[in-house]
């Protein structure tokens, strides 16, 4: 008899929770198959069936939270499409600490890559990064400049610099348990780093 399609992803979906909260409290090195598959409550056999190795099912991990993370329907994805002019770069901000609320498991991941496995899989996030900027923010920002609403600095370089900046600010404080960073209320920061950037992307 057929595996039952409903069952296997209900099982790999189990054994992928079990997964990303130990490998997040305990690290990749420190996490063993065995340990996976009791959390997920299925036998060491069942696990190998979805994934033969660990760095396999890690690799899988992060694979999946990338699909979802560059979404078009994300947050941050939806900000850079709607964004009309520099009076947007606190969407931008909103944006950024929302991704952080909802991927807070993936970024945690990140560090473990970038730590025990030098960055191995997370890399291709960021090296696509520009990219997807270009994609999203179309020719918006070449007509913003041409209209004389943007000075000689790059756009998408002044873009993703500054969610860069929030992600930073907001990082800090949802994964580390920090408390306002900068001494002032979300709002207030988010405003704060938006205006730093719009200056700097204004014309002089």
């Amino acid at each position: 008899m057929p595996p039952n399609p409903t069952a296997v992803l209900e099982t790999r979906g189990r054994i992928h929770a079990s997964a990303v909260e130990l490998f997040t409290k305990q690290g990749f090195h420190g996490t063993g198959m065995r340990q996976i598959a009791q959390g997920a409550e299925v036998s060491l056999g069942n696990l190998y069936n979805h994934h033969k190795t660990k760095q396999a099912l890690f690799a899988a991990l992060l694979e999946e939270y990338e699909e979802k993370y560059t979404a078009p329907d994300t947050p941050l994805a939806k900000a850079l499409t709607n964004f009309k002019d520099l009076s947007d770069l606190e969407a931008i901000g909103e944006a950024s600490r929302s991704m952080i609320r909802r991927f807070s498991d993936y970024i945690r991941l990140i560090y473990v890559d970038v730590v025990e496995l030098e960055g191995t899989h997370i890399r291709r996030l960021f090296q696509g990064m520009r990219q997807r900027y270009e994609e999203q923010l179309g020719g918006r920002l070449e007509k913003l400049r041409q209209d004389g609403q943007l000075g000689d600095v790059d756009p998408v370089t002044g873009l993703m610099t500054a969610t860069i900046s929030y992600f930073y600010l907001f990082n800090i404080q949802q994964i580390f348990g920090v408390t306002k960073l900068y001494g002032v209320s979300d709002k207030q920061a988010i405003h704060d780093i938006a205006e730093i950037f719009r200056r700097g992307l204004e014309p002089r």
